[in-house]
């Protein structure tokens, strides 16, 4: 992303579930699941099978901002891996785009998730700063993938409810 006032950020994370790699997979490519799970987020469709598009609502302290955008899913190796590039804007607040690699990996008792991402903020929501929008972001990320835990051990226990076939 470029333009005046474009402020990138770099964040890496990781997260343990109490699944598989593969119904990590599946559940990160669900979006009723992304839905539920994204905070702030009110729209999520598939439009194809690689591509989404959005609506969420961010508060950012001194405003809230609802972004419109999509994403769109790249370079995949189900359920190791793949890239998730996104494109959102926001009326007044400005843009963020970016992409983030995942890597998923099969642990005995469940799987571990990385991922690095790169995300430039260009407008209003850039000029708060490289610091404050990247505790901002940290925050999210944490809130969605505690979230995200809580439903795969939703998705477990309904697995594990249904009779014998």
């Amino acid at each position: 992303m470029t333009g005046l006032g474009a402020e990138l950020m770099e964040f890496t994370g990781e997260y343990r579930f109490n699944a598989s790699a593969m119904d990590v997979w599946l559940a990160l490519n669900d979006p009723d699941v992304l839905k539920r799970t994204i905070p702030g987020c009110d729209a999520m469709e598939r439009i194809t099978p690689t591509d989404y598009a959005g609506h969420l609502k961010v508060d950012l302290g001194l405003f809230k901002a609802g972004f419109s955008g999509t994403i769109k899913l790249s370079e995949l190796d189900p359920p190791t891996s793949y890239r998730i590039t996104v494109a959102a804007q926001a009326t007044i607040a400005g843009s963020a785009a970016g992409s983030a690699r995942v890597k998923l990996v099969d642990l005995p008792g469940g799987a571990v998730l990385h991922y690095t991402a790169e995300t430039a903020l260009g407008g209003r929501i850039a000029k708060f700063g490289a610091r404050l929008m990247h505790g901002t972001a940290t925050r999210y990320a944490d809130k969605f993938f505690a979230r995200f835990a809580e439903a795969m051990e939703q998705r477990n226990l309904a697995t594990e409810r249904l009779p014998p076939g």
